[in-house]
């Protein structure tokens, strides 16, 4: 009797791991990298109150309020200008960017094409903590 429920309670197990899993990659949960052309990330990026991202066809870039943070991802302060962006290792497209304003960089593009995301790595990097903005 013993051994039966044993094997009812890992099956159990395993399908709500097999659930959450399904769920996680339905959700857009885990990040995916993306190759994005020039013409894909032109446009307004942003996400909640950690800043705006307005990239340019011509190169240039208008940072508006982006968050700064300290190694322990305490919001710090934040930061605007303008500048330039760029993507390598090519400039016609590629899975990260640079900007020449405020610190952060480079941004990893990822998410899905229909929801392209960018994210730069803040804090210690022991923590794996991003920011992460959305193409608006």
């Amino acid at each position: 009797m013993r051994d039966a429920r044993g094997r009812v309670a890992a099956a159990g197990l395993r399908g709500v791991v097999l659930a959450v899993a399904v769920l996680t990659l339905a959700t857009g949960c885990i990040w995916q990298p993306q190759t994005l052309a020039r013409d894909e990330i032109v446009g307004t990026w942003t996400e909640g109150d950690t800043g705006t991202l307005l990239f340019k066809d011509d190169g240039t870039v208008v940072v508006t309020n982006l968050a700064v943070f300290n190694n322990d991802v305490d919001k710090v302060s934040e930061c605007s200008g303008t500048g330039e962006w760029g993507l390598y290792p090519d400039d016609k497209e590629a899975k990260r960017l640079s900007i020449t304003v405020c610190e952060g960089n480079p941004w990893e593009l990822g998410g899905s094409k229909a929801h392209p995301e960018m994210r730069s790595l803040v804090g210690d990097p022991s923590y794996g903590k991003y920011q992460t903005l959305s193409r608006k």
